[in-house]
């Protein structure tokens, strides 16, 4: 089994450096319209349906998960480690969220060992994770690309027919050692319809590394822990598209981590507010210390019948979006942590033996300290205004709340993220900034109460970035204190 430092390789940085084959179009300009189904933020997530290379499979997915971010580590090992002669193949597999028709992909790499870089790429769609998979593109990687110092690629390749399905698998061949680094890959198109709601992610779990492992992502999570001889825990509570959680740390019965239970909780590090679109919890992490605000999303592991996880992997990952314009470092956009689930039952967010906050508290502390709040899991069905049914149990708490306070003036506003026309997405948001107002009045709020304004993507939580992250973050409704 290979060691939690070598684990944690994805976290370095790779800077990916277009350089366009001369028949591949860009693939952020070709895909104006079209979402990343196979990204992190949508909801996509790798999986495995048999156990291959032993030690190196929590390498393997590591690295998986990482180009569905754009942050690679680690190197892929061919499928079969023990042969030495004939193809040196690399097979990766991923879950999207839903059914989705892909109208291209795209593939990204800066390698400095021109033997790590694959010679042919083929891309295959099934409805099911372990079989049936059709070939749907394949892609040779022009020769003039190994004839430079250092590989840099950064190729979009187009269907010549659309195709539809659940699961893509990437096929890399003709490297001589069978080792293979892409820096990320995507698969640009539709989910073929709504995506059913996940309802799993309540529990208690770990951070990735223990109290003696010095990694950012502990720094970051649970710095006050450290030499307490306590460990850090993120808890979760779930009730349809509503999540409300903490990261803490605390003391345990001192059983195995599939035994043990949580036996106190010493402080409160943080709080979490947010909800669930395409599978991914999206939410405001607001740090006890200061008050200060981040965004961040998380997504499970795919748990489909006939796909194997590494008994080594993470059950999910967790991604904090920096804020660079407060001191943070710029091009190191996010921070990256790896869950296992330590507990399926979460206990109160608060110190033992004190009183947790309800979701209707917790927002009104949050607009009376910022003047606004982001109500993620406030969910539409693609390209209209009507809202999802999960989107209840977050806009029931606006409505406590409203009721709580009359005196209050509050401004519903819904932002969209940048992908489609300025025009369009103006025009949208308004119309979804006046569904929410509709469904507060409908239980009971006073209208006189309530504004609507639509921002478009005027108004960026996340300014300055084109990517996967910020589309998704972006996307929101947002609730003002007039």
């Amino acid at each position: 089994m290979p060691s939690l430092k070598t684990l944690l390789l994805f976290l370095v940085t790779i800077l990916s450096a277009p350089c366009m084959a001369q028949a591949a179009a860009s693939g952020a300009a070709a895909n104006s319209e079209l979402i990343d189904v196979a990204s992190f933020f949508n909801g996509g997530y790798p999986y495995m349906h048999k156990e291959f290379n032993g030690g190196f499979n929590a390498i393997f997915l590591n690295q998986l998960e990482g180009i569905s971010h754009g942050r690679p580590g680690s190197t892929f090992f061919r499928d079969d480690f023990n042969k030495r002669e004939g193809p040196q193949e690399v097979t990766l597999f991923y879950s999207l969220a839903a059914p989705a028709t892909i109208e291209s992909f795209r593939v990204s790499g800066d390698d400095k060992e021109i033997d790590n870089t694959p010679h042919r790429i083929e891309f295959a769609i099934s409805q099911t994770p372990d079989r049936d998979f059709q070939t749907v593109a394949t892609f040779d990687v022009p020769k003039s690309y190994f004839a430079a110092e250092r590989t840099q690629y950064d190729f979009h390749i187009p269907l010549k027919q659309k195709a539809s399905g659940r699961y893509v698998r990437v096929t890399l061949s003709g490297a001589e050692y069978g080792r293979y680094r892409l820096s990320r890959f995507s698969a640009y198109g539709r989910f073929n319809h709504a995506v059913e709601l996940r309802t799993d992610f309540s529990g208690v779990y770990r951070p990735s590394g223990g109290r003696n492992e010095d990694n950012p992502a502990n720094r970051e999570m649970a710095a006050q822990q450290k030499g307490t001889g306590q460990d850090p825990f993120l808890i979760l509570h779930q009730q349809d598209g509503q999540i409300t959680g903490c990261y803490v740390y605390g003391t345990t019965d001192g059983k195995s981590d599939s035994e043990g239970t949580l036996k106190e909780i010493n402080a409160v590090l943080g709080n979490l507010t947010g909800g669930v679109e395409n599978n991914v919890f999206r939410f405001t992490r607001t740090r006890t210390e200061d008050g200060s605000q981040n965004q961040g999303a998380m997504v499970l592991a795919p748990v489909e019948k006939g796909i194997t996880n590494s008994p080594y992997a993470y059950v999910g990952r967790l991604l904090i979006i920096k804020n660079t314009s407060s001191g943070g470092k710029a091009g190191d956009g996010t921070l990256r942590i790896g869950l296992t689930r330590y507990l399926t039952t979460p206990p109160p967010c608060a110190v033992t033996g004190q009183k947790e906050k309800t979701a209707a508290e917790a927002l009104q502390e949050s607009l009376e300290k910022t003047g606004k709040a982001q109500l993620y899991g406030v969910n539409f069905d693609a390209d209209t205004d009507v809202l999802r049914p999960e989107s209840g149990a977050v806009l029931d708490e606006v409505v406590t709340l409203a009721k709580a306070n009359p005196n209050w003036t509050l401004e519903i506003g819904a932002h969209t993220g940048s992908i489609g026309s300025a025009d369009y997405n103006l025009k949208l948001s308004d119309r979804r900034a006046a569904s929410v107002v509709s469904y507060l009045t409908s239980k009971g709020v006073n209208a006189a109460q309530l504004k609507s304004k639509g921002y478009g993507s005027t108004r960026p939580l996340i300014a300055g970035a084109n990517n996967d992250a910020a589309h998704t973050q972006n996307r929101r409704v947002e609730l003002i204190k007039q």
